[in-house]
């Protein structure tokens, strides 16, 4: 069970993640989003990839069980996720990008928790000695 503490550092984190991320669209999404569909994909690939070792990175260093990695990827995706519901509805304005490419940020973001609940659940099953859930 996560301390009262560990929930309100983990959902900072979290939410810094998607701050920081809001920020990186709104400064590069033309880049990321408006490229194509190719360009698109690796943006994805690429959020995913980095939520994953932030949930890694951040267990490791409060020393947190591996069996307590679905918990805390939830209390992490969430605050990212009702900002981001927030920010889809004043999509344009929110990240500076055209309307047409809401859809493909949408999924980049859907496709990035999803990743990041199922690699919770994986490290959760596997336990600490897996090459993936090993820290650092």
């Amino acid at each position: 069970m996560l301390s009262n503490r560990d929930i309100l550092i983990y959902a900072a984190i979290g939410f810094s993640v998607w701050l920081n991320g809001a920020l990186t669209f709104w400064l590069g999404g033309t880049a990321l989003f408006e490229s194509g569909p190719l360009v698109s994909v690796l943006s994805a690939i690429g959020v995913a990839i980095a939520v994953c070792m932030v949930l890694r990175g951040t267990m490791a260093w409060r020393k947190a069980d591996t069996a307590q990695s679905v918990t805390v990827a939830v209390v992490m995706a969430l605050p990212g996720l009702f900002g981001e519901a927030v920010r889809q509805l004043v999509f344009p304005w929110a990240t500076g990008l055209q309307p047409m490419t809401q859809p493909a940020f949408a999924a980049a973001i859907f496709f990035g928790n999803g990743v990041l609940l199922a690699y919770a659940v994986w490290r959760a099953e596997l336990g600490p000695d897996t090459f993936l859930s090993r820290a650092p």
